[in-house]
């Protein structure tokens, strides 16, 4: 018997353990033969006698091999599982689950911690992402904020566009005057302004497809943006070459349409010296 099975006989007269082993030993009855008998676990009727409760399984499946035990002897079942039940409900420590139950590894369980962890490793990805497909990796301290503000553009606002693209190499050369036109390709941040000034003509984050047309009484346009190569620009309905390469931040590029029918030079990348 434990030193805590000790414990509870001195708040119970007798245990019931104790009880069913002076009836089967006063029969001259071995354990082995009661385990036969009944068809209760060896261990489980060791525990029993011994009073290790925390060796026994849940209480439904110890109170019935108390009642089985019981009646094995000659004992009244009801009143012996009855005490039983106040001793292991009087006990507070916990029961192993023996052959039925199957303790949870708290090492086999990722902590939530880990969860929420990957959560917001995944929504950092996606926003760094979305930054770079919008071109603002790159952009200043002012540009950023205007985008994050959410500043209005002027009154010229994008619209769809829902004719064919032209194909740039078999198109003449574009004019040298008339409408200037801005098509997305793709999600863009763009700010059109006076080269001269710096006054803001436009500022806005276009989507795929989106298009603005350059003021005509614009005196000296120009462009900034993280994605020269998400914009496609036409002068009179003519597409003109890239006004500069892909993902890189550009400015200062004149929006006259004189200017942008120029010829311009292959953007070519020059690797970062290490």
């Amino acid at each position: 018997m434990s030193e805590e099975s000790g414990d509870d006989a001195a708040l119970f007269e007798s245990l019931v353990g104790s009880k069913l082993r002076d009836a089967r030993e006063s029969q001259g009855i071995s354990l082995e033969d009661i385990a036969k008998s009944t068809r209760i676990p060896l261990r489980q009727l060791h525990n029993i006698e011994n009073s290790e409760y925390e060796k026994l399984p849940a209480p439904t499946y110890s109170i019935g091999f108390v009642k089985a035990y019981s009646l094995a002897v000659g004992l009244n079942a009801p009143e012996m599982a009855a005490a039983f039940r106040e001793e292991i409900d009087f006990r507070s420590a916990g029961q192993a689950a023996g052959d039925y139950f199957e303790p949870t590894d708290p090492a086999r369980v990722p902590p939530r911690s880990l969860a929420w962890i990957a959560a917001g490793i995944a929504l950092l990805l996606v926003i760094g992402y979305a930054l770079w497909r919008s071109g603002m990796f790159g952009l200043d301290g002012d540009d950023r904020a205007r985008m994050a503000a959410g500043t209005d553009a002027p009154a010229a606002s994008a619209s769809r566009d829902t004719g064919t693209s032209q194909t740039a190499a078999s198109s003449p050369p574009p004019p040298a005057e008339g409408t200037v036109r801005i098509e997305a390709t793709d999600t863009v941040w763009l700010r059109i302004y006076e080269l001269e000034s710096g006054d803001r003509i436009y500022e806005n984050e276009l989507q795929a497809g989106d298009t603005y047309e350059v003021p005509a009484n614009a005196v000296q346009p120009a462009i900034r943006t993280g994605r020269a190569d998400a914009l496609r620009i036409t002068v009179a309905g003519r597409a003109v070459d890239p006004i500069g390469p892909a993902q890189t931040v550009i400015s200062d590029v004149s929006l006259l349409p004189a200017d942008l029918a120029r010829p311009r030079p292959t953007a070519t990348e020059t690797p970062l010296a290490n």
